[in-house]
């Protein structure tokens, strides 16, 4: 078993497990990944490795910039739109994140047991026992916060008041 795995860009989710060896798996569309990482300390191992950023640089970028302090989604990388967003807090370092990429909308189970069912583009869903309104807000919330990026990154001279480069 691998210590460390890349998360690619099909991902649909990535969850704690309640699992005597592992702590964490990463849902794709044709298969499960295990480890025995926290699903925060995984991101922070591929975020180093991958793009030479830390979780914690994320995190700072999105108070200073985007002005968001708790439950912020992370931004991989904006020009393929793989954008993570948490659906619970990070307190014990063990946050349910979605990509943002694979949700096609979130509606409420029939069954009482929980709360939201989330929808993926591949026609699977995945029921949870978080608050529908939470997710839709943090799925809007991730949606600003990705096209903010892109456009800062487009028009940094409306955003800081730079020049741009010729």
């Amino acid at each position: 078993m691998k210590n460390f795995s890349f998360l690619l860009h099909d991902i649909k989710y990535l969850e704690p497990v309640h699992h005597l060896e592992f702590l964490s798996q990463a849902i794709y569309p044709h298969r499960h990944e295990y480890s025995i990482l926290t699903t925060d300390v995984w991101l922070d191992q591929l975020l180093i490795h991958q793009y030479g950023t830390s979780l914690k640089a994320r995190r700072d970028h999105l108070r200073y910039v985007h002005n968001i302090h708790r439950l912020g989604p992370i931004v991989m990388d904006e020009r393929t739109n793989f954008v993570l967003f948490p659906l619970s807090s990070s307190a014990h370092r063990n946050a349910f994140w979605i990509n943002l990429r694979t949700i096609l909308r979130f509606s409420t189970p029939e069954n009482e047991r929980y709360q939201t069912r989330i929808h993926f583009s591949d026609g699977t869903f995945k029921d949870v026992l978080f608050d529908k309104k939470t997710c839709e807000k943090q799925y809007q919330k991730t949606l600003t916060v990705l096209d903010r990026m892109v456009k800062i990154r487009e028009y940094p001279e409306l955003y800081f008041n730079v020049k741009p480069t010729q």
